[in-house]
């Protein structure tokens, strides 16, 4: 039995509403609050539109705010907080 995750899921694409909708190549959705970091919390909704994909689909680096995020990080945000919500 393997407990590797899948290296071959990436992110795709945002969505931006009440929150960030982060679209990934698997078809799973995952969703972040914008206080996930102060500069993104701090940030215009155009600001954070401007953003490109970073190695492969791995990251996302916000080009007028100067962030990046990883999907990692955002795993193990969404992993931390749903269970401290449990």
């Amino acid at each position: 039995m393997s407990t590797s995750t899948n290296h071959n899921t990436n992110i795709e694409y945002l969505e931006f509403d009440d929150k960030i909708h982060v679209h990934l190549s698997s078809s799973d959705i995952l969703v972040i609050p914008y206080d996930y970091t102060q500069k993104i919390n701090s940030a215009n909704r155009k600001s954070l539109e401007n953003y490109r994909l970073i190695g492969g689909g791995i990251g996302i680096h916000f080009t007028d705010i100067d962030e990046d995020i990883s999907l990692k990080g955002i795993i193990h945000y969404k992993i931390e907080h749903e269970l401290l919500a449990s």
